[in-house]
């Protein structure tokens, strides 16, 4: 009896166990690996009908590029999905495998809603799990030294040695060729690029940049400046991370002036923005500890989700 009683333990603890991520078994000190994070994507997709795991092209690594989408009545159809009247909401992570936050927060966040039975109903959520695979496969823990963890993490560049997020536009890597193939077929409305600060010194664990407002339609510029950016804020705030819009530089005295930050098309936001999507580049703090940057981004990413169902049938999310 007792015999029964030790492997019955044992199979809930490794049913626990298989349920979290690598980084919650890790202590929340170390960042999943590609291999396992597509593997935990491949089960997830196996345990939930309402989850599907796609791939599209190729990479300059030679795998395709991988795309979860989470629909809550199992409509896989992009053109179906748009006809339906429902919101796209697409998530970019590892374009940089240094700032690897987004990775973790997305593989945890699926699974809870899932579990929850929390998916929005209007709104069909895609995550790219690991853009750079190639630089993924590039782990070390000494290429960002001043960053506060994880204890290991992948290459700023690709196999070719670019920056992905200089080559939206000129799309010299196949990484890039893959994903303009999967941002034009899904076509989303928000689109949110996950990263981490390289710089500056401050109390806040995310800060935020988005979309230059100037560079939508007017109707899309109002939604973004009096909607949106407003209730990411209060409702970050209420969770325990107030945020700060990202500074791009500034003068050696506040009274030279600050500068933000607008982005070409060869960043990933500026490309979606030719597109009239609405883009965001979160930047958590590099000096922060990884477990608060990780959940500052998982609590971020839970916010967009509930702005974009609470306002999926604003005319201007039509535009």
């Amino acid at each position: 009896m007792r015999n029964l009683f030790v492997i019955w333990f044992m199979i809930l603890t490794l049913n626990a166990m298989a349920q979290k991520t690598p980084f919650e078994n890790s202590g929340k000190t170390e960042t999943t690996t590609y291999s396992a994070a597509i593997s935990y994507y491949e089960n997830i997709a196996k345990t939930y009908s309402q989850a599907k795991l796609l791939t599209y092209g190729s990479t300059d690594f030679g795998k395709p590029l991988h795309l979860l989408v989470l629909s809550k009545d199992k409509n896989f159809d992009p053109v179906a999905i748009r006809k339906s009247n429902k919101r796209i909401l697409l998530i970019n992570n590892g374009i940089h495998p240094g700032e690897p936050e987004g990775i973790d927060a997305s593989m945890m966040l699926v699974r809870d809603v899932l579990k929850a039975d929390q998916l929005p109903q209007d709104v069909v959520i895609c995550i790219i799990p690991v853009y750079n695979i190639d630089g993924s496969f590039n782990r070390t823990g000494t290429s960002r030294a001043n960053q506060n963890g994880p204890v290991a993490y992948g290459f700023r560049g690709n196999s070719k040695n670019l920056d992905l997020n200089r080559d939206f536009i000129k799309t010299d890597s196949k990484n890039s060729a893959a994903f303009q193939l999967i941002f034009n077929t899904w076509q989303p409305e928000i689109f949110v690029d996950t990263h981490t600060s390289n710089g500056a010194d401050y109390q806040y664990v995310m800060t935020l940049i988005p979309t230059q407002k100037d560079k939508l339609n007017t109707v899309l510029s109002g939604y973004l400046t009096k909607t949106l950016v407003p209730g990411l804020y209060n409702e970050m705030e209420k969770k325990g991370y107030p945020m700060i819009p990202y500074v791009n530089s500034f003068g050696e005295i506040p009274e030279t002036g600050i500068a933000g930050f607008i982005e070409s098309p060869r960043y990933s936001t500026g490309y979606t923005t030719l597109h009239n999507t609405i883009g965001f580049m979160p930047e958590t703090h590099m000096l922060k500890s990884y477990d608060l940057r990780v959940d500052a981004t998982y609590k971020l990413l839970q916010t967009y989700i509930d702005i974009v169902q609470r306002d999926a049938k604003i005319e201007c999310l039509l535009c």
